[in-house]
């Protein structure tokens, strides 16, 4: 007996050493794709699509346009948003097909070759720009999904531990502001080149992490631990007759099948809390940049200025967003889940028959 609580013990250690690594990794390598406009000032210091710059006559002086430059940055940036988003379901496929770290090791290589590009981005091959985007988009989003699915390792904390590692990816957005300061305020601190292959380093500790922390359904390396199943107190009404088909909107009022979980109100507000945060931010991202460049007459200075201070203020949702996490916990320890047949919030990023997500 005493045995078997001290290998409980070290896997309950090796649980919360995985959140902690979790939440670093997911800061550093998740959403950074959100933050990509502080780069524009940085990129085009190095001459990245200088060829779409162009002289125009004002008030009989020479001013140079740089709206066609931007515009390539801007195209780079939403390409990459765009293939954040569209691969969430794939992805959930994938991890239940094959499990975590198989998909994590996907990202890994995603990562390297993501970071590569813009290490070896110079003026003359300023198209790895968007080989830049999209395969660190992709890593990014693996990364951010197969850590939601450490959650499952949890079972009171599970609220918590998830909403610490969705505030910790929104954070993300930070890295190219940062890489802005390095290159621009600092006077060439790091260059651009320097700070790419300290990122692609990183790669190193999603490796490991992959291994250490992650699954699949191979039979070897597994985990000596398993996911938290939760038990439920309600029970799915099902007939006799095989041969009655019941309707879809009686599917909904008696809450059967997926229609249990879909209406689920920890489900509800879990969903409607990640749409509220990350909506304004997908939207903030791809117009934030043209709009405070028009409003201030294009002046480039003072929009890489205000870019500057909302990929920052992103920092707050560290903050922020545990909080739902505690109020779900409280909730749920308060009776809420054996009210509605679910302990807490157990995620996975996508489930067949949508039967793990509560």
């Amino acid at each position: 007996m005493t045995a078997d609580t001290a290998v409980t013990g070290t896997h309950v250690y090796r649980k919360w050493i995985g959140f902690i690594w979790l939440f670093i990794e997911v800061n550093i390598a998740s959403m950074t794709i959100y933050g990509f406009p502080a780069l524009f000032e940085v990129l085009s210091t190095y001459g990245i699509f200088d060829s779409y710059c162009h002289s125009s006559e004002v008030m009989n002086a020479t001013d140079q346009d740089y709206s066609g430059q931007t515009q390539q940055y801007q195209d780079a940036l939403t390409l990459g948003i765009i293939f954040f988003n569209i691969p969430s379901m794939f992805i959930g496929i994938i991890i239940d097909a094959w499990g975590a770290r198989f998909m994590k090791l996907i990202g890994v290589l995603f990562h390297i070759i993501g970071w590569l590009s813009l290490a070896l981005l110079t003026s003359d091959r300023s198209g790895l720009l968007y080989v830049h985007t999209l395969f660190t988009s992709l890593s990014g989003k693996i990364v951010l999904l197969t850590s939601y699915t450490t959650c499952n390792y949890f079972s009171k904390s599970r609220p918590i531990v998830f909403t610490l590692l969705v505030g910790s990816s929104s954070a993300a957005s930070i890295w190219y502001s940062v890489f802005q300061v390095m290159s621009i305020i600092n006077k060439n601190l790091l260059t651009l080149s320097q700070l790419s292959y300290i990122w692609l380093s990183f790669g190193a500790l999603l490796l490991l992490s992959s291994f250490l922390f992650f699954d699949w359904k191979f039979a070897v390396l597994n985990l000596p631990y398993k996911f938290i199943q939760e038990s439920t107190s309600t029970t799915t009404k099902q007939t006799n007759d095989p041969s009655v088909e019941i309707k879809w909107y009686t599917k909904i009022r008696q809450r059967t099948g997926i229609w249990e979980h879909l209406t689920n109100p920890l489900y509800i507000l879990a969903v409607l809390y990640l749409s509220f945060l990350m909506i304004p931010n997908s939207l903030l991202s791809v117009t934030w940049y043209p709009w405070v460049y028009f409003i201030n007459n294009n002046d480039k200075t003072v929009a890489d200025r205000y870019t500057f201070a909302l990929n920052m203020s992103s920092l707050s949702s560290i903050g922020l967003c545990p909080i739902i996490g505690f109020l779900l916990t409280l909730r749920t320890s308060r009776g809420l889940g054996d009210r509605f047949g679910t302990g807490c919030i157990y995620v996975m990023p996508l489930d067949p028959f949508m039967g793990n997500l509560c």
